[in-house]
Formats: structure tokens, C-alpha cells, sequence
């Protein structure tokens, strides 16, 4: 699929707010999802309200309509942060595209039932206890770094044709 925008255009990273956006047509939406920063993203595939923070951490509801993604807002304002908003913005985006792929069987369990959330450091040193989870992880990192766009860049920064430790 070729998109308007960047069409013609030499691609040389993804994008996931414009890919799930103009390809998988679902919202992203910018909230404070947790007084401490603990809860990175949210989606749902059916409709329902959850709770999120006001500024000022007074507690407000926000409407999922099963096309929606949350993304905490203060990823928005720490350049150093920006991989971290990607990656949640892809994680949340992979359930969806599991669900639209396998609609009756992604999500269907009770632990999987209503809303994903993606925690920070959710992920370090623990074995897989959630495969749903561990899958929207996987993809979303499939998405954001595909070979033939690491291989580009590893040309473009003359950096030879193998990574080596």
C-alpha cells in the first residue's frame, strides 16, 4: 500500500503513529494512564471506559472504542524517550493487528479479555507468562526494525554487513 504522504519517498524508518493511523485506521490518543508513569499503553477491542489522570492527577474516564490507542502523554515531551513511544505505539498497535488477523481467537481469554495495558519494564529478566503479551512485544519490534531497513542504514553509516558483538 502506497500512502500519499510518502509516496516517491525513500523510507528509511517506520513510523507507527502514521502506520496505525492511515494503515490500520485506528486513533492514538496522548493521556496520563498512571500516577507514576508505570502504564505506558492501553487498547481494548471492545468498548469500554477506563481511568486516566487530569495534569493536575485528578481522575478522569476516558471512552475506548475498540479502535483506539493510549499512549502516556509524557512520552510526548523527552526527546530521549522517543524509542520508548515508538515501541509502546507499535505494542499496543500489534494486539490490534493480531485481533484483526485472528478475530476469534486473539484476546479471547479471560486474562486477555478487556484492556492490554504495556507496563515499563514489564518485559526485563521474566520468563513469558502472558504469550499475548510476548507476541505484541515480538511484533511490534518485527515492525520497527525490519531487516531490510537496518541493512539500508548499516550501508548508508558504512558500517559493513554483519552486526558482531
Amino acid at each position: 500500500m502506497a500512502l500519499p504522504d510518502v509516496r516517491n519517498t525513500q523510507i528509511y524508518r517506520i513510523d507507527p503513529e502514521l502506520l496505525l493511523e492511515k494503515v490500520l485506521g485506528l486513533n492514538v490518543e496522548y493521556q496520563h494512564l498512571s500516577y507514576d508513569g508505570s502504564i505506558l499503553g492501553m487498547t481494548s477491542f471492545t468498548e469500554m471506559g477506563v481511568q486516566v489522570f487530569e495534569d493536575d492527577d485528578n481522575e478522569a474516564f476516558f471512552f475506548l472504542d475498540g479502535k483506539t490507542v493510549l499512549v502516556e502523554k509524557d512520552l510526548n515531551f523527552d526527546s530521549k524517550l522517543k524509542g520508548r513511544k515508538n515501541f509502546t505505539l507499535m505494542h499496543e498497535g500489534s494486539h490490534q493487528i493480531f485481533k484483526m488477523l485472528f478475530p476469534n481467537d486473539y484476546g479471547v481469554t479471560q486474562k486477555s479479555a478487556g484492556v492490554h495495558y504495556y507496563k515499563a519494564n514489564s518485559e526485563r529478566n521474566k520468563p513469558i507468562s502472558d504469550w499475548e503479551e510476548w507476541q505484541a512485544n515480538t511484533l511490534g519490534a518485527a515492525i520497527l526494525l525490519p531487516e531490510n531497513l537496518i541493512k539500508q542504514g548499516m550501508y548508508l553509516f558504512s558500517l559493513g554487513e554483519k552486526i558482531e558483538c
